[in-house]
């Protein structure tokens, strides 16, 4: 089942093993927005990125 998530993607220390720091927080704040929306109702094409997304933000 897939959720719509309004949650920041980054949210702790670290995103890949990178330090936030060298990371542009707007920008991956707007990429999860974006993702949110494709995955609320997603296009076939979509779903696995979308499992991808849902882990990630349920990982926080």
């Amino acid at each position: 089942m897939l959720l719509k998530f309004a949650f920041p993607v980054v949210l702790s220390g670290a995103f890949f093993g990178l330090p936030i720091a060298g990371l542009p927080m707007t920008e991956l704040q707007a990429l999860n927005r974006e993702l949110g929306r494709l995955c609320s109702q997603p296009p076939r094409e979509a779903l696995s990125v979308c499992r991808i997304h849902a882990r990630l933000v349920g990982s926080l």
